[in-house]
């Protein structure tokens, strides 16, 4: 487990999000990274109480997911996130999951682009001067970070 990306987020695998297959199933793999993801834009200054007091958000321009292993009732996740990339309007994301505990394994990555919003005007916007300026310590703090080797990735079939 990559130990220097910081855990964001963690929770415990629920009965209901299992499928008949008795394992996570993937709309939960999405559920739990978009939890993380709303526990980063709040650390950053732009929650739900500033959504509603402003109208400025975040939306997701686009998600890509990997399941590397199985899930299972019972088992702890913990979310680690690396912010690889910035500007005014946009943050460039990249997640893992990981299951704890003894058997401790790599469950999940997702790389994700999001895209800071007035909902107001329902146009991209530049984030508040204070959110900029929780994302560039972030930057900062994550500068040293390896680049993960899985991102970029285009999805097809290798012959």
């Amino acid at each position: 487990m990559d130990s220097l990306r910081p855990i964001i987020h963690t929770t415990v695998i629920k009965p209901e999000w299992l499928d008949y297959n008795d394992h996570l199933n993937v709309a939960y793999y999405l559920l739990i990274f978009d939890q993380a993801g709303e526990a980063l834009v709040h650390s950053l200054g732009l929650g739900e109480g500033v959504t509603r007091a402003t109208g400025i958000s975040w939306v997701v321009l686009e998600n890509h997911i990997t399941y590397d292993n199985e899930v299972t009732l019972g088992d702890m996740v913990d979310v680690h996130m690396q912010l690889l990339d910035h500007d005014q309007k946009r943050l460039h994301l990249y997640f893992e999951m990981h299951v704890k505990g003894d058997k401790g394994y790599l469950a999940a990555t997702l790389e994700q682009m999001v895209l800071c919003v007035d909902l107001n005007k329902r146009r991209s916007t530049r984030f508040p001067d204070i959110v900029q300026t929780e994302i560039q310590s972030l930057s900062q703090t994550h500068a040293d970070l390896p680049r993960p080797g899985n991102i970029g990735r285009q999805i097809g079939i290798r012959r």
